[in-house]
């Protein structure tokens, strides 16, 4: 299209190890979607639809910078124009009954730890923990529960999904074998209730190899990214790859949404009837995916998620003096009460910002104007007497 030049119109991704090329997509079709009706890869669920459940939950792997990054994501509200160029891994794709389990899959398995009932949540903790360990093959149990914060069970209470998945952490459960954690003393001598002698023999579990894991397709390595164009019966969908690019757009198209995870704007159009006829993503363009420390504060540009987010803060509160740091703290303890893992790996701070009332007008109304863009947020230092508390507060009952 005339718009973005040398764009291209059909996307191509891999899914479990394939190929998969689309040409002249629907840019109003979900991930989940296509896997689903498309593909026949039906292990991922459709739950909520709304990435509230994380029955959905896939791993998004992509090449940038000379370093592969694996993400959990809700395929109910990712777009299937945003996955160009990445490759994508589904509980079909890691193992099977009919070859062989995965020790993932082995541990949650209702004939060892006893973690699937019903079983339609059941993919999604599996592929929330199976990207966990593709980032980090020794957890810590507070990383195995921070990675279920978006995934929901209705059945097991948790309790088994999560000691059948801490047997991957150093310190994880037992299942009993050993000295169970619920035959202990408290420091008062009161002991508390002694549970089952035996949940599982953590003993028998598959190890993890990390080394037998799928490798990210070589091609992915090397095929340079192409700014899309997209034309759908009803929306355009548009990928620029700069800044200038992105203006052009914007300029182009004034009343366009902008897309980075597409958490909220896919909510809109699923359940509240909003209509955008034209979808810019700005998730690869460099400048709005920087961060930068300056005399200020820490400068965080428009794409940065919450996950990354999240990281840079918790690196400098460890690193900065106490006193500079407690609106970086105060930030911290909001993500904790903010969606799940899967959302904030996509979700932005600019996206659901309400800081400045100068900038913030109403609900869901800004002072940005037709044909702007929000390029970066400057979150400033705090002074030696100056003190920070954060609130989370809701209209609910």
């Amino acid at each position: 299209m005339a718009e973005l030049e040398g764009a291209k119109e059909s996307i191509s991704f891999y899914v479990n190890g394939g190929k998969v090329v689309v040409e002249s997509p629907d840019s109003e079709t979900t991930l989940l979607y296509f896997l689903r009706t498309q593909l026949r890869l039906t292990d991922t669920k459709l739950g909520c639809g709304e990435g509230g459940c994380g029955a959905c939950t896939v791993m998004l792997s992509w090449y940038q910078e000379g370093v592969v990054t694996h993400t959990a994501v809700n395929a109910c509200l990712a777009p299937l124009c945003s996955v160009d160029g990445m490759a994508v891994t589904t509980l079909e794709g890691i193992g099977s009954s009919r070859d062989l389990l995965h020790p993932v899959q082995e541990r949650i398995a209702i004939a060892r730890a006893h973690g699937s009932q019903c079983g339609f949540c059941t993919p999604g903790f599996v592929m929330s923990m199976y990207t966990l360990l593709r980032n980090s093959h020794a957890p810590s149990e507070k990383q195995i529960e921070g990675a279920f914060e978006g995934n929901l069970c209705r059945c097991t209470g948790y309790r088994p999904i999560l000691e059948g998945f801490k047997t991957f952490s150093q310190t994880g459960c037992c299942g009993g074998a050993t000295k169970c954690c619920m035959d202990v003393k408290s420091s008062d001598g009161i002991k508390t209730i002694k549970g089952p002698s035996i949940l599982f023999d953590a003993s028998k579990f598959r190890p993890l190899d990390p080394t037998q894991e799928p490798t990210f397709p070589p091609a992915l390595r090397t095929e340079p990214l192409i700014p899309l164009a997209i034309k759908g019966p009803r929306v355009s969908w548009y990928r620029p790859l700069t800044l200038d690019q992105l203006l052009v757009l914007r300029a182009r198209f004034p009343q366009s949404k902008l897309v980075i995870g597409n958490t909220e704007i896919g909510v809109e159009v699923k359940f509240k009837g909003a209509f955008y006829d034209t979808l810019i993503s700005c998730s690869q363009v460099p400048e709005l995916n920087k961060m930068a420390v300056t005399d200020e504060g820490l400068t965080v540009g428009a794409s940065v998620t919450l996950t990354r987010l999240e990281e840079q803060l918790k690196h400098l509160v460890e690193s900065l003096p106490e006193n500079k740091t407690r609106t970086f703290s105060a930030l911290l303890e909001m993500l904790r009460w903010f969606a799940g893992q899967q959302i904030r790996n996509v979700s932005t701070v600019t996206g659901v910002i309400v800081m400045d009332p100068s900038f913030f007008t109403g609900y869901k109304k800004t002072s940005i104007k037709p044909g702007e863009i929000l390029l970066s947020i400057l979150i400033p230092f705090t002074k030696e007497y100056e003190f920070v508390l954060s609130y989370k507060q809701a209209r609910r009952n």
